[in-house]
């Protein structure tokens, strides 16, 4: 191999396109890379620096040789097997041969060799691959980059402007050698913005661009002074119309904005730049690549996203300006016959030319995430402005583009009034002559009601639904599809009552449709408008059912075609929502056809019928629930063959020409040790298997009994298995271990049903604990972490009383504080580097030391896995009280130590919470350990703590003991209850008012002889009443309140029931629905109305409104 003519003659058949010729050259490198490791690399290095050879053998040469340097499997790392002088030897003649290459291409091939070198010989956490130990890694390398990348002393420009962009490749690596060298780095900065070459320009701008976004701010800051020479060589790039390099230069900046926004933040107090560049790219119609415009508008957003609060103080202006420049995107639609023809025909799910309006779509995402980022009542009067000078114009596209900005930013708005003038403007454009204004305005209004819903619904229905009604006959598919989509996003969250006088006008429309067109958006429309009536109306779809059924199985069977799939799909998924609306006695014999053809159906793994047909057999278990196991036999065998780690495969990536490549592949270690390869398409069928055990053993609970223990011996290697490189895993595990404690539950029930010892359900509980336990040991992933913990409270609560021993509570409390306290001790750690990080920075000025707190807090994953910890201790309290009572006094300092910890307050108060519920009056001796604690909580800041505060006092109203401090309590509650309604993104806030108004209303049933004659409690609760945020809360409230009804309590119903109607109006508001009221419950609320005179029914008629005016007829025709 010393030979160089030999080595030439190898890298030549490497690329011989005779098979026989290039296999033999790879047996021949492959040996030498085995063999002869130092021989290999030096005589490489001497073709990459022969001129005799010919330059493209040098150039895959240098290929080649960069791989040789890659870190990486040890057979192919061959840099790292040389001898110690073979490396120190490689690395000088490398650093010979950038420098003496003049050709431009070459020394650019080689000065990627040298930062893939560098990236292991000078790295600076793990220092093993250091050629000479207590430097920098590779001697002279800095010096001569520092030399060949300074103007001043550069050969040439091209080898100037490869050393610039050396030294930036070099910075992920060596930052901290690089901020050490001062003095030369300073001169390669100055010198490169000074060059009159404008690619030293472009260079050093990236150069400087990668330092911020890799370095500490601490080093960076001095570099705050060259934003204006940057953004100078931007306006010189778009004055000689140089796009590609202006792209590349813009996409620096959109990083740095991204990562390092206070970068920018001097220059835009003082002359706004580079916003003002940004805004004008934006605006250029001369700009011939659009995709520049796109960056400079994402510039702008990324900026606005993660300062928005610096924004709004020091540069209000920016978001008139970030707004002016979506709404030039969205004007940027095709205009002329030729394109709406195109678009007409093209369908949704077909892909057309990806350039295909692309500003446009880049203008309707920015500007919601414009509205997202910085609230709409900071914004909405630019908005408004820029949205009604746009519609003003006589353009078709000026309207569209209005008529976007209202359908993307619709979602953020609270001021009821605004709703109803974006619904008005909205509405008001449904009849444009031009197709795709009507279609965005049809568009608008779906997302209207999805984003405002029921109040949209139920405001203005009389309105709408006509409106839909009549364009669903719209001349042109397209939009008469898209009247149908918007129907569908309206009719969901269309109340019952509402919906039936529709119904009938609707069905014989969609009807009449679906068997005319021959449209697919059309009829994929209609089909999914029907089964949205259906699951409306649900019992009253019965009279539609047999003549609609047939019509879906024929689709079914004549909807086969390539384009036909997603057609075909809301067929099997209109038939399952049609089952669930009528019930499992109309539909179980079509319920045997419907599975017997999704099994027949052969999809492929990226089928879209696939998520349809899963979808749809979900859809039919919840449907028949118990009913649904003679499916399993033929369902399960294919789930349990998609999960089985023991039949995965080594699948080694695919050539480059096979479509494949080796980022779609991860290595996974199975449960018995064996290390695989395997397809990431693979985990995403593994997860939609494993989804669909999820909902058979939700659904089915008990009736899936038998098929436990197959389940649990396909599950159990999930579980164990474990995955180096990716998330991917930990998905699937998290939710099998979900599936394990819905086993646990089902094997406790049907137990329970056979008369049979818990043997099944403790053996589950034993191993789910012990997978859960052995992965928990193994990450210190808080994300990762978060979902197995949550798991595995299930798999506790799951197994009910009677199963965990003494030793057992004891033993897992103990492994759980001791968790608790390791993701304590690392949380600690994350905030050192946080204060650290503002320390320094605060010691910088120019606002980079600013606490803007909007960023992601890197502390909140511990936090929830903190929470979620806490939970498991909970569950064991509510399976072993009375195993828990003798571990009280240890708990009970624990919450006395954790509330103390401004950091630890709610999780103790949220373990005080389960101490009170599930212990009840033995909790009591624990009290003053946390109670002074939920009292002043009760006006926390931290809206967490209140809701904890409130939650406490909900549980604790029924106990006497509490009697002494129920007036506190009353007053602390009543102070939430009557103050300020949450915003619409204020979730946490909205938790806690849902949660004062539970505590209230528990202690006016409870304690309310009690109550302080300045607090009216039972006004107060009935103000607040339906709650709807909290759902889980909510079911118990509302189920309180019936009970309160029946028992024809005073202090709710009020002197001579003066309260009843407000009352009536609750519970008809909240019947029938079943996220904030449980199905006993309605039972009883039917009751209630029908046990109540007419005349007292129609003495509170007017306390209902429509809506609930028609809820109540319906109820009393039932």
């Amino acid at each position: 191999m010393a030979e160089l003519a030999q080595l030439v003659e190898m890298l030549q058949a490497l690329t011989n396109s005779d098979n026989t010729v290039r296999q033999k050259a790879e047996t021949m490198y492959q040996t030498a890379k085995a063999g002869n490791p130092d021989q290999l690399l030096q005589g490489m290095l001497g073709v990459m620096g022969s001129a005799q050879v010919e330059e493209n053998i040098r150039r895959h040469c240098g290929v080649l040789f960069r791989q040789l340097c890659t870190r990486g499997p040890e057979k192919d790392f061959v840099f790292a097997r040389a001898q110690p002088n073979t490396k120190l030897q490689v690395a000088g003649a490398l650093l010979q041969l950038f420098e003496a290459e003049a050709n431009p291409k070459l020394q650019k091939n080689i000065g990627s060799v040298v930062t893939k070198l560098a990236e292991y010989v000078c790295d600076e956490d793990d220092p093993r691959g250091s050629l000479q130990p207590g430097t920098d890694g590779w001697p002279n390398l800095l010096q001569t980059i520092f030399r060949l990348a300074n103007v001043q002393s550069a050969t040439s420009v091209t080898s100037c402007e490869n050393a610039l962009t050396v030294l930036k490749d070099l910075v992920p690596n060596m930052k901290t050698h690089i901020r050490n060298h001062q003095a030369p780095l300073g001169a390669v900065i100055q010198n490169g913005l000074g060059s009159p070459e404008v690619k030293h320009k472009i260079a050093t701008l990236l150069l400087i661009c990668d330092m911020v976004t890799e370095m500490e701010k601490k080093d960076w800051a001095q570099l705050t002074g060259t934003v204006n020479s940057l953004v100078q060589v931007l306006y010189a790039l778009a004055q000689a119309k140089m796009e590609e390099e202006l792209s590349t230069c813009i996409q620096a900046f959109v990083e740095v904005a991204t990562t390092e926004p206070d970068f920018f933040k001097g220059t835009l107090q003082s002359n706004k730049e580079p916003a003002v560049f940004m805004a004008t790219v934006v605006r250029s119609k001369e700009v011939q690549d659009g995709g520049v415009r796109g960056l400079a508008l994402e510039w702008m957003v990324s900026f606005l996203e993660k300062r928005a609060k610096w924004l709004k103080k020091n540069m209000p202006d920016f978001v008139a300006m970030t707004l002016e420049a979506c709404m030039n995107l969205l004007l940027e639609v095709e205009d002329g016959e030729a394109e709406l023809k195109a678009w007409i025909e093209r369908m949704d799910d077909e892909e057309g030319d990806e350039d295909e309006d692309e500003l446009f779509h880049t203008g309707e995402e920015c500007i919601d995430r414009v509205a997202e980022a910085y609230e709409m009542e900071n914004l909405a009067q630019d908005l408004f402005k820029l949205v009604g000078h746009f519609v003003a114009q006589d353009s078709w596209q000026a309207k569209h583009a209005a008529l976007a900005a209202v359908k993307q930013t619709v979602e953020y708005v609270e001021d009821k009034n605004h709703v109803k003038e974006m619904a008005k403007l909205l509405q008001g454009h449904v009849d444009h002559p031009h197709p795709r204004v009507r279609y965005t305005a049809l568009h608008g209004l779906g997302q209207l009601a999805n984003d405002q819903s029921p109040h949209f619904q139920e405001e203005s229905h009389k309105e709408v639904m006509p409106l839909l009604r009549h364009k669903m006959g719209d001349q042109v598919d397209k939009v008469a599809a898209m009247s149908m989509s918007a129907f569908v996003s309206f009719g969901e969250e269309l109340d019952t009552s509402l919906m039936a006088a529709y119904s009938k006008e609707f069905m014989e429309a969609l009807v009449q449709k679906l068997t005319s067109s021959r449209h697919r958006g059309v009829r994929e429309e209609c089909i999914t408008s029907i089964a949205v009536i259906a699951g409306v109306i649900e019992k009253d779809f019965s009279a539609y059912y047999d003549n609609i059924m047939p019509l879906l199985k024929q689709f079914i069977m004549q909807a086969t075609g390539e384009k036909e799939t997603r057609l075909r799909g809301k067929a099997f998924e209109c038939m399952s929502l049609l089952g669930i609306a009528v019930g499992k006695e109309k539909f179980l014999p079509d319920a045997k056809e419907a599975i017997q053809a999704m099994m027949n159906t052969k999809v492929e793994a990226d089928d879209i019928q696939r998520e349809y047909i899963k979808e749809a057999s979900e859809r039919i278990c919840v449907c028949l629930k118990k009913d649904f196991a003679q499916f399993l036999p033929a369902l399960l065998p294919n789930i349990f063959k998609n999960l089985q780690l023991d039949q995965l495969h080594n699948q080694a990536p695919t050539s480059a020409d096979g479509g494949d490549d080796e980022d779609n592949y991860v290595q996974v270690t199975t449960g018995d040790g064996k290390l695989v390869n395997v397809h990431t398409g693979k985990f995403e069928e593994m997860m939609q298997s494993v989804q669909m055990l999820h909902t058979f053993c939700t659904e089915m609970e008990s009736g899936y009994f038998d098929a436990i223990p197959q389940t649990a011996q396909v599950l159990l290697p999930l579980l164990s298995a474990t995955d180096e490189m990716s998330m991917l895993c930990d998905e699937v595990r998290g939710t099998a271990l979900r599936v394990w404690a819905l086993l646990i539950n089902a094997a406790r029930l049907g137990a329970q049903e056979r008369g049979q010892p818990m043997t099944i359900a403790s053996e589950l509980l034993k191993n789910g604990l012990q997978a859960a336990t052995q992965q928990i040991a193994k990450s210190e992933d808080p994300e990762m972490l978060c979902e197995l913990v949550s798991a595995m409270s299930e798999c506790i609560k799951n197994v009910g009383p009677g199963v965990l021993g003494d030793a057992e509570v004891q033993q897992l409390t103990q492994q759980t504080f001791e968790w608790i306290d390791q993701s304590l001790k690392r949380s600690v750690e994350l905030d050192k580097d946080k204060n650290k990080a503002k320390q320094e920075a605060s010691s910088l000025g120019q606002g980079l030391g600013d606490d803007e707190d909007e960023d992601a807090d890197p502390g909140a994953d511990e936090d929830q896995l903190r929470k979620n910890f806490e939970e498991v201790l909970g569950a064991m309290m509510k399976v072993a009280p009375e195993k828990f009572v003798g571990l009280l006094q240890g708990v009970a300092q624990k919450i006395q130590l954790w509330v103390q910890n401004e950091q630890t307050k709610v999780l103790g108060l949220y373990l005080a919470c389960d101490v009170i519920e599930h212990l009840k009056e033995a909790s009591e001796p624990a009290w003053p350990a946390f109670m002074p604690m939920l009292f002043k909580s009760a006006s926390d800041p931290n809206a967490e703590a209140r809701t904890a505060a409130a939650y406490a006092f909900n549980l604790a109203a029924p106990l006497p003991k509490f009697a002494e401090a129920v007036p506190e309590a009353f007053r602390a509650m009543a102070k939430i209850v009557s103050g300020p309604k949450p915003k619409k993104k204020e979730e946490k806030e909205k938790i806690t008012m849902d949660n004062a108004v539970a505590a209230l209303l528990s202690l006016a049933k409870e304690k309310g002889n009690l109550c302080p004659p300045e607090v009216q409690a039972w006004d107060l609760v009935l103000g607040k009443l339906p709650i709807k945020d909290d759902e889980e809360e909510a079911k118990k409230v509302h189920e309180k309140l019936i009970c309160l009804v029946l028992e024809q309590n005073q202090g709710l119903l009020g002197q001579d029931n003066k309260n009843l109607g407000r009352v009536l109006s609750i519970l008809a508001e909240i019947y029938k629905n079943e996220d904030i009221c449980a199905k006993e419950s309605q039972d009883k609320i039917l009751q209630i109305f029908k046990m109540l005179p007419q005349q007292v029914l129609m003495g509170a008629a007017s306390h209902f409104t429509e809506k609930q005016q028609k809820k109540i007829e319906k109820m009393l025709s039932a």
